[in-house]
């Protein structure tokens, strides 16, 4: 299977996108210039973008794109089992 690749965000100066390889369950992320070609191994890891404060208006959008993502991606289904699992952490032992 080949590489996913999802855009966050872009504008004029560029686009921030995530590439996820599902072999190696590696995520990666970066702001790539219009033209320029880049190699997503040397990317930053999904730990280091969303450690970073926003730089500027489209890094803050990527953040929330990428939060938006994860949410549709988890989805009501994820937050039943959450919601069961701390149910069962509640009950007396």
């Amino acid at each position: 299977m080949s590489a996913l690749i999802y855009h966050l965000t872009e504008d004029s100066d560029g686009a921030w996108m995530i590439v996820f390889e599902p072999e190696t369950l590696h995520l990666y992320i970066e702001f790539v210039r219009p033209g320029r070609t880049t190699n997503p191994a040397r990317w930053m890891t999904i730990d280091d973008f969303l450690a970073r404060r926003p730089r500027n208006p489209a890094h803050g959008r990527a953040i929330d794109s990428l939060v938006a993502l994860l949410r549709r991606a988890l989805g009501r289904e994820s937050q039943v089992r959450l919601d069961h699992l701390q149910n069962l952490e509640r009950r007396p032992k």
